[in-house]
């Protein structure tokens, strides 16, 4: 299994992030690869969906949710490969809020796709995390 993780940090409150991230229908405002996200259920484990950005329609599944602070969207890109998101929100230094967001990538070919690919993915996490972060702060009347 490759893992590769981002962070940012925001003057936003986890609680400000974590609303707008647990919120799916705003992800097209935020982060510039989903074009829109579509839940069949709350944002809860085991909850399924659609997830459509410039690369293609996928099928997704929150697989693990701590309210407030953290998620697990999986989906499948590539066969035998299992894309996992492992997105954080965590107090960070000095009052501010981190936002991390890793991939990892698994399944039979997990390795060498992951290898091969999961670092150029991750590099992308910094702009969606940024997007985030200001649409937190803006909802607090910080941005």
């Amino acid at each position: 299994m490759a893992s590769n993780e981002r962070s940012v940090e925001t003057t936003a409150s986890p609680q400000a992030a974590w609303k707008i991230w647990s919120d799916a229908s705003t992800w097209p405002e935020w982060n510039p690869d989903v074009q829109s996200m579509t839940l069949t259920g709350p944002f809860a484990a085991g909850t399924t969906g659609t997830m459509k950005t410039k690369q293609g329609t996928r099928a997704v599944q929150l697989t693990e949710v701590v309210p407030g602070k953290s998620f697990r969207l999986e989906t499948t890109v590539i066969p035998l490969t299992r894309f996992a998101f492992e997105c954080k929100v965590s107090p960070g230094s000095t009052g501010k809020t981190t936002l991390s967001q890793a991939i990892v990538v698994g399944g039979p070919l997990g390795g060498l796709v992951g290898g091969m690919m999961g670092k150029q993915i991750a590099d992308t996490f910094p702009a969606l995390l940024q997007g985030l972060a200001r649409k937190a702060e803006t909802s607090e009347g910080r941005g």
